[in-house]
């Protein structure tokens, strides 16, 4: 049992209110204070930087648009995916998807794995599909190197695969 005259307590029971109140301090009203105050930051940033988000997607689409030809261009406005050939391997092709998701590889019209390679940075997707096209186009090997594959447990075939099928 506790006595109010012990040693440790340094002259009564004040000083375990007080410890007390240091310890709801640090771990409880801090860190809540400093969540508040970051959403409030995060606010601010998102708020400030909506009319340079719009500039940077109209310059990615830009990029791109003078990147890609006209058949990669329609295939991408159309079909909603771009689709890039190997330079390394033959009958492989890289899907790339006109919005957020994995890459697909397929090798002789059949999907056999997904990649995963995202930028550290938030980048516009007109951006992202540019860097995965330069990235495979550039140095394959690298890429494949820095992706992170997600197997396929059913294969699929490619659309010219169906078609012909």
């Amino acid at each position: 049992m506790l006595r109010a005259d012990a040693p440790f307590l340094g002259g009564g029971w004040p000083v375990l209110f007080w410890l007390a109140v240091l310890f709801v301090t640090i771990f409880w009203l801090l860190p809540a204070l400093w969540v508040c105050t970051s959403r409030v930051q995060r606010r601010r940033r998102r708020a400030a930087s909506s009319a340079e988000y719009a500039l940077a997607e109209a310059r990615s689409h830009a990029l791109l648009r003078d990147l890609l030809d006209e058949r990669e261009f329609q295939q991408l406005t159309q079909r909603g995916y771009l689709d890039i050939a190997s330079p390394n391997y033959d009958d492989r092709v890289y899907r790339i998807p006109g919005c957020a998701g994995w890459v697909c590889v397929y090798e002789k019209g059949q999907a056999r794995i997904h990649l995963c390679v995202q930028p550290v940075e938030p980048l516009p997707i007109n951006d992202v599909i540019a860097l995965h096209k330069l990235m495979i186009e550039g140095n394959e090997r690298g890429y494949l190197a820095r992706a992170n594959p997600i197997p396929l447990f059913f294969p699929t075939q490619s659309d010219e695969q169906r078609r012909l099928s």
